[in-house]
Protein backbone atom coordinates (compact mmCIF):
# COMPACT_ATOMS: atom_id res chain seq x y z
CA UNK A 1 0.00 0.00 0.00
CA UNK A 2 1.45 3.31 -0.92
CA UNK A 3 2.03 6.07 1.37
CA UNK A 4 -0.58 8.57 0.09
CA UNK A 5 -3.31 5.64 0.75
CA UNK A 6 -2.28 5.00 4.10
CA UNK A 7 -2.16 8.78 4.79
CA UNK A 8 -5.63 8.75 3.22
CA UNK A 9 -6.91 5.85 5.56
CA UNK A 10 -5.32 8.21 8.47
CA UNK A 11 -7.81 11.03 7.36
CA UNK A 12 -11.25 9.18 7.32
CA UNK A 13 -9.97 6.82 10.64
CA UNK A 14 -9.25 10.26 11.99
CA UNK A 15 -12.56 12.10 10.84
CA UNK A 16 -14.46 9.03 12.51
CA UNK A 17 -12.84 9.85 15.79
CA UNK A 18 -13.54 12.85 15.87
CA UNK A 19 -17.39 12.82 14.63
CA UNK A 20 -18.39 9.38 15.84
CA UNK A 21 -19.54 10.26 19.24
CA UNK A 22 -20.88 13.52 17.99
CA UNK A 23 -23.04 12.14 15.45
CA UNK A 24 -24.25 9.13 17.29
CA UNK A 25 -25.51 11.70 19.70
CA UNK A 26 -26.90 13.82 17.42
CA UNK A 27 -28.96 11.38 15.96
CA UNK A 28 -30.51 10.29 19.31
CA UNK A 29 -31.17 13.97 19.99
CA UNK A 30 -32.70 13.91 16.27
CA UNK A 31 -35.54 11.43 17.40
CA UNK A 32 -36.09 13.28 20.90
CA UNK A 33 -37.19 16.47 18.57
CA UNK A 34 -38.52 14.22 16.34
CA UNK A 35 -41.02 12.74 18.99
CA UNK A 36 -41.14 15.74 21.91
CA UNK A 37 -42.26 18.29 19.20
CA UNK A 38 -45.98 18.99 17.72
CA UNK A 39 -46.10 19.77 14.44
CA UNK A 40 -49.29 21.49 14.81
CA UNK A 41 -48.03 23.67 17.47
CA UNK A 42 -45.27 24.43 14.95
CA UNK A 43 -47.58 25.40 12.49
CA UNK A 44 -49.78 27.69 14.49
CA UNK A 45 -46.71 29.87 14.84
CA UNK A 46 -45.94 29.64 10.86
CA UNK A 47 -49.27 31.14 9.53
CA UNK A 48 -48.49 34.83 8.90
CA UNK A 49 -46.26 36.54 6.45
CA UNK A 50 -44.76 38.06 9.15
CA UNK A 51 -41.43 38.90 10.64
CA UNK A 52 -42.75 36.74 13.83
CA UNK A 53 -43.55 33.71 12.20
CA UNK A 54 -40.13 33.82 9.65
CA UNK A 55 -38.00 34.01 12.71
CA UNK A 56 -40.04 31.09 14.39
CA UNK A 57 -39.75 29.24 11.30
CA UNK A 58 -35.67 29.68 11.10
CA UNK A 59 -35.29 29.01 14.65
CA UNK A 60 -37.17 26.09 14.44
CA UNK A 61 -35.41 24.49 11.52
CA UNK A 62 -31.86 25.29 13.35
CA UNK A 63 -32.03 21.99 15.10
CA UNK A 64 -34.09 19.79 12.96
CA UNK A 65 -31.47 17.35 10.77
CA UNK A 66 -33.34 17.88 7.06
CA UNK A 67 -31.36 17.25 3.82
CA UNK A 68 -31.40 19.62 1.20
CA UNK A 69 -34.02 17.17 -0.93
CA UNK A 70 -35.85 16.00 1.96
CA UNK A 71 -37.16 19.31 3.11
CA UNK A 72 -39.01 20.07 0.33
CA UNK A 73 -42.01 17.66 0.42
CA UNK A 74 -41.82 18.88 4.56
CA UNK A 75 -42.08 22.34 3.31
CA UNK A 76 -45.31 21.89 0.67
CA UNK A 77 -47.09 19.91 3.52
CA UNK A 78 -46.20 22.89 5.81
CA UNK A 79 -47.95 24.79 3.16
CA UNK A 80 -50.89 22.80 2.61
CA UNK A 81 -51.45 23.01 6.00
CA UNK A 82 -51.71 26.85 5.77
CA UNK A 83 -47.79 27.90 6.92
CA UNK A 84 -46.92 31.18 5.32
CA UNK A 85 -44.62 31.43 2.12
CA UNK A 86 -41.85 33.59 4.02
CA UNK A 87 -42.38 30.79 6.97
CA UNK A 88 -41.85 27.79 4.24
CA UNK A 89 -38.76 30.27 2.86
CA UNK A 90 -37.01 30.12 6.12
CA UNK A 91 -37.13 26.79 6.75
CA UNK A 92 -36.46 25.52 3.82
CA UNK A 93 -33.21 26.93 4.34
CA UNK A 94 -32.03 26.63 7.82
CA UNK A 95 -33.19 23.01 8.05
CA UNK A 96 -30.64 21.34 5.71
CA UNK A 97 -27.74 24.02 6.55
CA UNK A 98 -28.20 23.02 10.56
CA UNK A 99 -28.80 20.40 12.49
CA UNK A 100 -28.80 18.52 15.90
CA UNK A 101 -25.71 16.15 14.49
CA UNK A 102 -23.82 18.50 12.32
CA UNK A 103 -23.41 21.24 15.12
CA UNK A 104 -22.29 18.62 17.05
CA UNK A 105 -19.97 17.54 14.33
CA UNK A 106 -18.83 20.93 13.54
CA UNK A 107 -17.63 21.62 17.63
CA UNK A 108 -15.54 18.02 16.49
CA UNK A 109 -14.19 19.40 13.85
CA UNK A 110 -13.63 23.35 14.80
CA UNK A 111 -14.32 24.14 18.56
CA UNK A 112 -17.41 25.88 20.07
CA UNK A 113 -16.94 28.95 18.22
CA UNK A 114 -17.52 27.59 14.71
CA UNK A 115 -20.26 25.55 16.12
CA UNK A 116 -22.30 28.76 17.58
CA UNK A 117 -21.15 31.05 14.72
CA UNK A 118 -22.90 28.52 12.04
CA UNK A 119 -25.96 28.01 13.21
CA UNK A 120 -26.27 31.60 13.91
CA UNK A 121 -25.48 32.28 10.03
CA UNK A 122 -28.06 30.32 9.16
CA UNK A 123 -30.72 31.54 11.09
CA UNK A 124 -30.13 35.23 10.29
CA UNK A 125 -29.87 34.17 6.32
CA UNK A 126 -32.89 32.75 6.39
CA UNK A 127 -34.60 35.56 8.23
CA UNK A 128 -33.34 37.71 5.62
CA UNK A 129 -34.47 35.70 2.96
CA UNK A 130 -38.30 35.68 4.74
CA UNK A 131 -38.26 39.22 4.79
CA UNK A 132 -37.44 39.78 0.82
CA UNK A 133 -40.21 37.16 0.53
CA UNK A 134 -42.75 39.13 2.50
CA UNK A 135 -42.06 41.97 0.14
CA UNK A 136 -41.63 40.36 -3.27
CA UNK A 137 -43.97 37.44 -3.35
CA UNK A 138 -47.07 38.82 -1.19
CA UNK A 139 -48.78 40.21 -4.03
CA UNK A 140 -48.41 36.60 -5.88
CA UNK A 141 -50.74 34.26 -7.02
CA UNK A 142 -51.90 31.70 -4.36
CA UNK A 143 -52.00 28.68 -6.87
CA UNK A 144 -48.88 27.19 -5.03
CA UNK A 145 -50.87 27.08 -1.56
CA UNK A 146 -52.74 24.21 -2.74
CA UNK A 147 -50.18 22.20 -4.82
CA UNK A 148 -50.72 19.49 -6.81
CA UNK A 149 -50.41 15.67 -6.83
CA UNK A 150 -46.37 16.22 -7.36
CA UNK A 151 -45.62 18.82 -4.16
CA UNK A 152 -44.54 15.93 -1.92
CA UNK A 153 -43.90 12.96 -3.97
CA UNK A 154 -40.62 13.59 -5.26
CA UNK A 155 -41.47 11.43 -8.21
CA UNK A 156 -38.79 13.80 -10.03
CA UNK A 157 -36.19 13.39 -7.71
CA UNK A 158 -36.65 9.83 -6.76
CA UNK A 159 -35.69 11.01 -3.35
CA UNK A 160 -36.02 7.49 -1.28
CA UNK A 161 -36.53 7.85 2.91
CA UNK A 162 -38.51 4.82 3.41
CA UNK A 163 -42.27 4.88 4.65
CA UNK A 164 -42.24 6.60 8.34
CA UNK A 165 -44.50 5.06 10.25
CA UNK A 166 -46.60 7.39 12.60
CA UNK A 167 -46.39 6.62 16.79
CA UNK A 168 -49.87 7.70 17.20
CA UNK A 169 -51.95 5.33 14.89
CA UNK A 170 -54.86 7.58 12.59
CA UNK A 171 -52.16 10.43 13.22
CA UNK A 172 -50.07 12.24 10.90
CA UNK A 173 -47.79 12.70 13.76
CA UNK A 174 -45.16 11.43 16.04
CA UNK A 175 -45.86 14.02 19.12
CA UNK A 176 -45.83 12.76 22.87
CA UNK A 177 -47.24 15.23 25.22
CA UNK A 178 -44.95 15.99 28.13
CA UNK A 179 -48.27 14.90 30.68
CA UNK A 180 -48.26 11.84 28.51
CA UNK A 181 -44.65 11.13 29.03
CA UNK A 182 -44.94 11.87 32.39
CA UNK A 183 -47.87 9.51 32.77
CA UNK A 184 -46.09 6.27 30.88
CA UNK A 185 -42.53 6.91 32.77
CA UNK A 186 -44.66 6.88 36.01
CA UNK A 187 -46.68 3.98 34.95
CA UNK A 188 -43.04 2.29 33.89
CA UNK A 189 -41.22 3.25 37.24
CA UNK A 190 -44.79 1.75 39.04
CA UNK A 191 -44.66 -1.49 37.43
CA UNK A 192 -40.59 -2.03 38.16
CA UNK A 193 -41.28 -1.44 41.51
CA UNK A 194 -44.43 -4.17 41.91
CA UNK A 195 -42.24 -6.44 40.23
CA UNK A 196 -39.27 -5.87 42.19
CA UNK A 197 -41.31 -6.12 45.24
CA UNK A 198 -42.80 -9.33 44.40
CA UNK A 199 -39.25 -10.62 43.37
CA UNK A 200 -38.30 -10.02 47.06
CA UNK A 201 -41.33 -11.21 48.52
CA UNK A 202 -40.88 -14.43 46.86
CA UNK A 203 -37.44 -14.38 47.96
CA UNK A 204 -37.89 -14.26 51.58
CA UNK A 205 -40.39 -16.33 51.55
CA UNK A 206 -38.15 -19.31 50.11
CA UNK A 207 -35.37 -18.04 52.54
CA UNK A 208 -37.95 -18.58 55.61
CA UNK A 209 -39.21 -22.51 54.38
CA UNK A 210 -38.66 -25.30 56.20
CA UNK A 211 -36.22 -27.26 54.45
CA UNK A 212 -37.96 -30.77 52.96
CA UNK A 213 -36.65 -33.39 51.02
CA UNK A 214 -39.90 -33.69 49.30
CA UNK A 215 -41.75 -30.69 48.76
CA UNK A 216 -45.20 -30.25 47.09
CA UNK A 217 -45.12 -28.06 44.23
CA UNK A 218 -45.89 -24.49 44.45
CA UNK A 219 -48.64 -23.19 41.67
CA UNK A 220 -46.89 -19.45 40.91
CA UNK A 221 -48.87 -16.52 42.65
CA UNK A 222 -50.42 -14.92 39.62
CA UNK A 223 -49.01 -11.56 38.55
CA UNK A 224 -51.16 -7.91 38.15
CA UNK A 225 -52.60 -7.65 34.60
CA UNK A 226 -49.68 -5.49 32.53
CA UNK A 227 -52.73 -3.39 30.91
CA UNK A 228 -52.75 -0.33 33.19
CA UNK A 229 -49.17 -1.04 34.80
CA UNK A 230 -46.92 -1.46 31.55
CA UNK A 231 -46.04 1.97 31.17
CA UNK A 232 -49.05 2.45 28.48
CA UNK A 233 -51.82 4.82 27.98
CA UNK A 234 -55.41 4.27 26.48
CA UNK A 235 -54.95 6.47 24.34
CA UNK A 236 -51.63 6.40 23.18
CA UNK A 237 -48.17 4.31 23.00
CA UNK A 238 -45.98 3.04 25.48
CA UNK A 239 -42.98 3.78 26.57
CA UNK A 240 -41.37 1.00 25.06
CA UNK A 241 -42.85 2.00 21.65
CA UNK A 242 -41.83 6.13 22.61
CA UNK A 243 -38.35 4.65 23.38
CA UNK A 244 -38.60 2.61 20.09
CA UNK A 245 -39.90 5.39 18.06
CA UNK A 246 -36.90 7.73 19.38
CA UNK A 247 -34.46 5.17 18.30
CA UNK A 248 -36.15 4.10 14.96
CA UNK A 249 -36.27 8.23 13.47
CA UNK A 250 -32.62 9.00 14.40
CA UNK A 251 -30.67 5.52 13.86
CA UNK A 252 -32.72 3.86 10.69
CA UNK A 253 -34.77 7.22 8.91
CA UNK A 254 -31.84 10.38 9.48
CA UNK A 255 -28.82 7.41 9.54
CA UNK A 256 -30.10 6.12 6.04
CA UNK A 257 -30.45 9.70 4.94
CA UNK A 258 -26.72 11.15 5.52
CA UNK A 259 -24.77 7.95 6.05
CA UNK A 260 -23.67 7.47 2.26
CA UNK A 261 -23.23 10.82 2.08
CA UNK A 262 -21.32 10.92 5.09
CA UNK A 263 -18.69 8.64 3.78
CA UNK A 264 -18.56 9.99 0.58
CA UNK A 265 -17.59 13.97 2.00
CA UNK A 266 -14.79 11.83 4.65
CA UNK A 267 -13.56 10.77 1.50
CA UNK A 268 -13.70 13.35 -0.62
CA UNK A 269 -12.28 15.37 2.37
CA UNK A 270 -9.63 13.09 2.68
CA UNK A 271 -8.43 13.47 -1.10
CA UNK A 272 -8.70 17.44 -1.30
CA UNK A 273 -6.34 17.17 2.26
CA UNK A 274 -3.91 15.35 0.09
CA UNK A 275 -4.41 16.91 -3.25
CA UNK A 276 -4.28 20.67 -2.34
CA UNK A 277 -0.41 21.96 -1.64
CA UNK A 278 0.23 23.48 1.71
CA UNK A 279 1.15 26.77 -0.10
CA UNK A 280 -2.10 27.33 -2.64
CA UNK A 281 -3.76 29.73 -0.18
CA UNK A 282 -0.52 31.65 0.05
CA UNK A 283 -1.69 34.45 -2.50
CA UNK A 284 -3.67 37.27 -1.37
CA UNK A 285 -5.63 36.78 -4.84
CA UNK A 286 -6.24 33.49 -3.96
CA UNK A 287 -8.98 34.45 -1.02
CA UNK A 288 -10.82 36.55 -3.09
CA UNK A 289 -10.96 33.95 -5.55
CA UNK A 290 -11.73 31.34 -3.09
CA UNK A 291 -15.58 33.05 -2.80
CA UNK A 292 -17.02 32.72 -5.87
CA UNK A 293 -15.77 28.94 -6.10
CA UNK A 294 -17.18 28.01 -2.95
CA UNK A 295 -20.29 29.32 -3.99
CA UNK A 296 -20.36 27.42 -7.27
CA UNK A 297 -19.04 24.55 -5.41
CA UNK A 298 -21.57 24.36 -2.94
CA UNK A 299 -24.53 25.69 -4.95
CA UNK A 300 -24.98 22.92 -7.37
CA UNK A 301 -23.24 20.13 -4.86
CA UNK A 302 -25.69 17.72 -2.98
CA UNK A 303 -23.53 17.11 0.30
CA UNK A 304 -25.56 17.33 3.36
CA UNK A 305 -24.56 19.57 6.66
CA UNK A 306 -22.20 16.14 8.59
CA UNK A 307 -20.74 15.57 5.62
CA UNK A 308 -19.74 19.03 4.55
CA UNK A 309 -18.03 19.50 7.85
CA UNK A 310 -14.73 16.90 7.00
CA UNK A 311 -14.53 18.46 3.68
CA UNK A 312 -14.36 21.70 5.54
CA UNK A 313 -12.05 20.72 7.75
CA UNK A 314 -10.14 19.10 4.63
CA UNK A 315 -10.23 22.99 2.93
CA UNK A 316 -9.53 24.86 5.92
CA UNK A 317 -6.36 22.81 7.06
CA UNK A 318 -4.77 23.23 4.01
CA UNK A 319 -5.00 27.44 4.34
CA UNK A 320 -8.79 28.00 2.71
CA UNK A 321 -9.88 31.19 4.95
CA UNK A 322 -12.70 30.26 7.21
CA UNK A 323 -14.81 33.05 5.60
CA UNK A 324 -15.04 30.82 2.78
CA UNK A 325 -15.03 27.63 4.31
CA UNK A 326 -18.54 28.90 5.92
CA UNK A 327 -19.66 30.09 2.41
CA UNK A 328 -19.35 26.03 1.24
CA UNK A 329 -20.98 25.27 4.79
CA UNK A 330 -23.74 27.12 3.81
CA UNK A 331 -24.31 26.66 0.00
CA UNK A 332 -23.44 22.93 -0.02
CA UNK A 333 -26.29 21.66 2.29
CA UNK A 334 -29.12 24.59 1.96
CA UNK A 335 -29.23 23.84 -1.94
CA UNK A 336 -28.52 21.19 -5.03
CA UNK A 337 -29.53 21.26 -8.36
CA UNK A 338 -32.33 18.73 -7.96
CA UNK A 339 -33.58 20.89 -5.37
CA UNK A 340 -33.44 24.06 -7.01
CA UNK A 341 -35.42 22.63 -9.50
CA UNK A 342 -37.82 20.73 -7.70
CA UNK A 343 -38.22 24.34 -5.27
CA UNK A 344 -38.98 26.49 -8.66
CA UNK A 345 -41.26 23.75 -10.31
CA UNK A 346 -43.51 24.02 -6.72
CA UNK A 347 -43.23 27.44 -5.77
CA UNK A 348 -42.34 29.51 -9.22
CA UNK A 349 -39.50 30.96 -10.18
CA UNK A 350 -39.45 34.07 -7.93
CA UNK A 351 -39.53 32.22 -4.91
CA UNK A 352 -36.35 30.09 -6.23
CA UNK A 353 -34.98 33.21 -6.82
CA UNK A 354 -35.09 34.63 -3.90
CA UNK A 355 -34.39 31.06 -1.79
CA UNK A 356 -30.88 30.52 -4.12
CA UNK A 357 -29.83 34.39 -4.38
CA UNK A 358 -30.31 35.28 -0.57
CA UNK A 359 -28.42 32.05 0.22
CA UNK A 360 -25.55 33.10 -1.94
CA UNK A 361 -25.56 36.90 -0.85
CA UNK A 362 -25.99 36.48 2.44
CA UNK A 363 -23.17 33.98 3.46
CA UNK A 364 -20.45 35.29 1.02
CA UNK A 365 -21.31 38.80 3.19
CA UNK A 366 -20.77 37.34 6.60
CA UNK A 367 -18.01 34.83 5.13
CA UNK A 368 -16.17 37.81 3.85
CA UNK A 369 -16.77 39.82 6.99
CA UNK A 370 -15.67 37.00 9.26
CA UNK A 371 -12.42 37.04 7.36
CA UNK A 372 -12.31 40.80 7.85
CA UNK A 373 -12.45 40.36 11.38
CA UNK A 374 -9.98 37.08 11.78
CA UNK A 375 -7.51 38.92 9.96
CA UNK A 376 -7.65 42.37 11.82
CA UNK A 377 -7.66 40.17 14.91
CA UNK A 378 -4.87 37.96 14.07
CA UNK A 379 -6.67 35.16 15.37
CA UNK A 380 -7.58 31.17 13.17
CA UNK A 381 -9.75 28.98 13.06
CA UNK A 382 -8.38 26.00 14.74
CA UNK A 383 -8.58 22.70 12.91
CA UNK A 384 -9.07 19.09 14.88
CA UNK A 385 -7.77 16.70 12.47
CA UNK A 386 -6.67 13.77 15.21
CA UNK A 387 -8.11 12.05 17.78
CA UNK A 388 -7.89 13.02 21.50
CA UNK A 389 -4.62 11.90 23.51
CA UNK A 390 -6.86 11.63 26.96
CA UNK A 391 -7.13 8.01 27.34
CA UNK A 392 -10.92 8.42 29.10
CA UNK A 393 -11.55 10.20 25.79
CA UNK A 394 -9.86 8.04 23.62
CA UNK A 395 -12.25 5.06 24.91
CA UNK A 396 -15.13 7.40 23.83
CA UNK A 397 -13.88 7.94 20.33
CA UNK A 398 -12.94 4.08 19.44
CA UNK A 399 -16.00 3.16 21.01
CA UNK A 400 -18.18 5.61 19.01
CA UNK A 401 -16.46 5.15 15.68
CA UNK A 402 -16.70 1.13 16.06
CA UNK A 403 -20.49 1.89 17.31
CA UNK A 404 -20.94 4.24 13.88
CA UNK A 405 -19.01 1.59 11.64
CA UNK A 406 -21.50 -0.67 12.74
CA UNK A 407 -24.80 1.50 12.41
CA UNK A 408 -22.97 2.49 8.77
CA UNK A 409 -22.81 -1.79 7.65
CA UNK A 410 -26.27 -2.61 9.35
CA UNK A 411 -28.31 0.32 7.40
CA UNK A 412 -26.34 -0.64 4.05
CA UNK A 413 -27.18 -4.08 4.20
CA UNK A 414 -30.85 -2.94 5.00
CA UNK A 415 -30.70 -1.06 1.63
CA UNK A 416 -29.36 2.83 2.69
CA UNK A 417 -26.35 2.03 0.35
CA UNK A 418 -28.96 1.52 -2.58
CA UNK A 419 -30.56 4.47 -2.17
CA UNK A 420 -28.02 6.90 -1.11
CA UNK A 421 -26.50 6.07 -4.41
CA UNK A 422 -29.22 6.81 -6.49
CA UNK A 423 -30.00 9.95 -4.29
CA UNK A 424 -26.63 10.99 -5.22
CA UNK A 425 -26.87 10.47 -8.83
CA UNK A 426 -30.30 11.63 -8.66
CA UNK A 427 -28.24 15.28 -8.08
CA UNK A 428 -27.37 15.77 -11.63
CA UNK A 429 -30.03 14.30 -13.48
CA UNK A 430 -31.94 17.72 -13.57
CA UNK A 431 -28.73 19.32 -15.51
CA UNK A 432 -28.87 16.13 -17.57
CA UNK A 433 -32.55 16.79 -18.67
CA UNK A 434 -31.58 20.34 -18.99
CA UNK A 435 -28.59 19.65 -21.38
CA UNK A 436 -30.54 17.55 -23.14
Amino acid sequence: MTGSSLQLLDFVWSSFLLLAPMLLLGLFLAGLIHVLISRRSILRWLSGDSLRSVTASAAIGVPVPLCSCSVVPVVAEMRKKGASRSSCMSFLITAPETGADSILVTHAFFGYVAAVVRPVVSFLTAVVAGAFCIGMIRDDSDASKAPGPQIGSHADHEHEHGDHVYLNAGQDDCYVSPAQLKDLVLAWLAQVAGRTAAAAGRIKRASQAEPKFRREPVAPEPEAAPAESSGSRADGPTLREVVRHVFRYGFVEVADEILFALLVGVALGGVLFLAIPDDLMSNEYARWISYPVMVLVGIPLYICASASTPVAAALVAKGLSPGAALIFLMTGPATNSGTIAITISQFGPRFGTIYVGVVIAVTTVFGILIDMIVIAAGLTLPVNLSGSQAPAIQLLQWVGALALIALTVWRFRAGALRSGWQEFLSNFRPVAKRLN
